[in-house]
């Protein structure tokens, strides 16, 4: 076998072990955390706080570009991540299985908090989100450990 057909297929195999977890990350044995979609007469499990992060960082950006609500962007950078840790904390720590609505919901506001940050770090130079960051980092890293 030529060393290119070796890749490809290398590649194949590859992209069919993880095709499953392309729009979730998550085990079979916590699909509980997933929105359930029908495509095609499949269903498809779409991570409940993925899809409310990747819509709300695009709205978080367009906040940005359009200058709306300026004034609520550091309110909303420092507590708009605080609801979706919290619930992923009580469901982590706890034997609570939450709500997928609610991860969505939290995971939106997390989302429009990132989608304002990066483009104004990136933009203005201010470095304080960063700082908030690193310590919602932080929170989620003695989470993880505390979670073992």
């Amino acid at each position: 076998m030529a060393a290119g057909s070796r890749r490809l297929a290398e590649l194949r195999r590859g992209l069919a072990a993880t095709a499953p977890y392309l729009l979730s990350h998550h085990r079979t044995d916590e699909r509980h955390r997933c929105h359930r979609i029908r495509v095609s007469g499949r269903e498809v499990a779409v991570c409940a706080r993925c899809a409310g992060v990747y819509p709300g960082i695009v709205a978080g950006v367009v906040l940005f570009v359009l200058g709306a609500w300026s004034g609520l962007w550091a309110p909303l950078v420092v507590f708009g991540p605080a609801p979706a840790l919290a619930d992923w904390a009580v469901t982590t720590v706890t034997d609570r299985r939450g709500h997928n609505a609610v991860r969505t919901a939290t995971g939106a506001l997390l989302g429009v908090a990132y989608g304002v940050a990066l483009p104004w770090v990136l933009t203005t130079a201010t470095i304080w989100p960063v700082a908030v960051a690193v310590g919602y980092g932080t929170a989620a890293a003695v989470g993880l450990a505390l979670s073992q």
